[in-house]
């Protein structure tokens, strides 16, 4: 063979060798058999063609394709290169999110329920990971917040300017006060050390004396109640004694014994001693008329008496 025609085969199988490393650095393969999925985002962030498809951090593909769709508000089209071995069911989600320590884009599939598995050609469901862009938007309220409060305290501050002068004057004198406070103390420290001291000797002494009083008062507490113990005791007995006489008098007179049931029950000595208090009456009534019945020598006979005292009732009768 001619050296031209070494030459030439040498560059055919080189540029082979070079376009073939190339599409497959961009993600072709040329060696496995693959399937074709399109995802459609509103925006990619960066994602490039070659940028890899992960399944739980294994790599089962590449992006092969990326293209803008105008006549679509200007949509995202991305075209996946998926081993054939990888089976995606209807509910398979396409995360656009980022990996690595510089961040490069990548396909994140959750396939999920793979029982309606889809075909080549067909589209997945979009998202996007928003990493620190979610963190912004959550922060986004409390930066609001913190930059309303930072506006108040500066509020707050210029309202209290000027006012340190003041807060330094009642320092000063609240520091001269406790100076002042301390010299005293330093003065009559002697003082105050002797007057804890009498305090506590006094204490001291209290505490001994009460003491010495709880053995006296407690003997006392024990006499008391023995005295109330017997005082008690004598006035139930005596009471006792009482209430059984009582009750002997008054059984003896219901059962009709001794003098006292027949002044209860009989009226001879009522009538006796009737009788007795009219003759009383009778006798002091002729006393009291006639006293030299009675207070003449040797008095006078009953018959002159009873003369005198029949002519008395004749000049008393009345003259019709």
């Amino acid at each position: 063979m001619s050296k031209e025609f070494k030459v030439g085969l040498l560059a055919i199988i080189s540029g082979s060798i070079l376009y073939l490393g190339f599409n497959y650095l961009k993600g072709k393969d040329f060696f496995s058999e693959s399937n074709k999925y399109y995802v459609v985002y509103q925006n990619i962030n960066g994602l490039n063609k070659s940028n890899p498809v992960i399944v739980n951090g294994f790599d089962v593909g590449r992006v092969s394709d990326i293209k803008i769709m105008q006549n679509k508000n200007n949509q995202v089209l991305v075209e996946l290169d998926v081993g054939g071995d990888i089976i995606l069911g209807d509910s398979t989600i396409a995360m656009l999110t980022s990996e690595g320590f510089l961040a490069d884009k990548a396909i994140l599939l959750k396939i999920g329920d793979i029982t309606k598995p889809l075909k080549s050609g067909d589209t997945l469901i979009s998202d996007v990971d928003k990493g620190i862009q979610a963190l912004f938007e959550r922060a986004e309220p409390l930066t609001d917040n913190l930059s309303i409060t930072i506006g108040r305290i500066n509020e707050i501050l210029l309202g209290l300017e000027g006012a340190g002068e003041d807060v330094k004057a009642v320092l000063q004198s609240f520091n001269q006060t406790l100076l002042q406070v301390n010299d005293l103390m330093k003065t009559n420290n002697a003082k105050v050390a002797k007057t804890f001291n009498n305090v506590n000797s006094l204490l001291v002494n209290i505490d001994g004396k009460v003491e010495k009083i709880d053995p006296i008062l407690e003997n006392v507490n024990k006499s008391l109640e023995k005295v109330n113990a017997l005082e008690l005791e004598a006035t139930l007995a005596k009471l006792n004694k009482t209430m059984d006489e009582l009750t002997n008098v008054i059984k003896s007179i219901n059962e009709g014994d001794g003098t006292v049931t027949k002044l209860l029950k009989e009226d001879t000595l009522y009538q006796n001693l009737n009788k007795a208090m009219v003759d009383l009456d009778k006798l002091l009534i002729h006393f009291n008329e006639n006293p030299k019945h009675f207070m003449s020598p040797l008095g006078k006979k009953k018959k002159k008496i009873d003369k005198e005292l029949a002519k008395q009732k004749s000049f008393q009768k009345p003259t019709d």
